[in-house]
């Protein structure tokens, strides 16, 4: 069976500076820290912008959804008395012979 290449190379050689591989460590984790800062302002700026956006409108959010809401039951509730009424009128007129 032939030797891989893998099995060839000496890993005893193999020694990267310990000094750079920390140094590269420390700033990959002050790299992670400052994005997650930047993160933390970004979406703060962008929750405080929505908060004032929606707060200068004339009808607030909550109340627009409940309108919504109430007018999403009543169709639902006129559908559902069309429905019957239609249904009732169909079996009026298919059940006389």
């Amino acid at each position: 069976m032939a030797e891989s290449t893998f099995s060839k190379i000496a890993w005893t050689e193999f020694r990267p500076d310990q000094r750079r591989l920390a140094a590269g460590a420390a700033l990959t984790g002050l790299g992670m820290l400052t994005a997650a800062a930047g993160i933390g302002v970004l979406v703060y700026e962008l929750a405080r912008a929505g908060r004032t956006w929606t707060g200068a409108w004339e009808v607030p959010p909550t109340e627009m959804a409940s309108r919504a809401f109430h007018h999403a039951q009543a169709a639902a509730q006129s559908a559902a008395q069309a429905g019957k009424t239609t249904w009732q009128t169909y079996q009026e007129t298919n059940s006389t012979p």
